[in-house]
């Protein structure tokens, strides 16, 4: 709305100036509408950007976390496998 007020008095300025404010307001109205418009556009997709990439992050940790668990599991499992073949008396290296 902010953008409809400028526009209405910067287009009734020029109107006046051209000798038909109304219809100066009016066009300056719709630009500023317009305009306000895009920016708002512009806002949402930087925030949902922001919001995308912090997202990415929280995927990207747990991802870390969740790797860094089955490593450990993995590593448990095969030091428990190697004794247990080591006392059958198999060679496990």
């Amino acid at each position: 709305m902010r953008g409809a007020a400028r526009g209405a008095a910067g287009g009734a300025l020029i109107g006046a100036i051209a000798g038909d404010a109304g219809t100066g307001a009016a066009i300056g109205a719709t630009v500023g509408i317009i305009r306000g418009g895009r920016q708002q556009r512009q806002a949402n997709a930087a925030s949902d950007e922001q919001a995308a990439g912090e997202a990415g992050k929280q995927v990207q940790q747990q991802y870390k976390q969740q790797k860094a668990a089955y490593d450990q599991q993995i590593g448990d499992f095969k030091r428990a496998f190697s004794a247990c073949l080591d006392s059958r008396g198999y060679s496990v290296k």
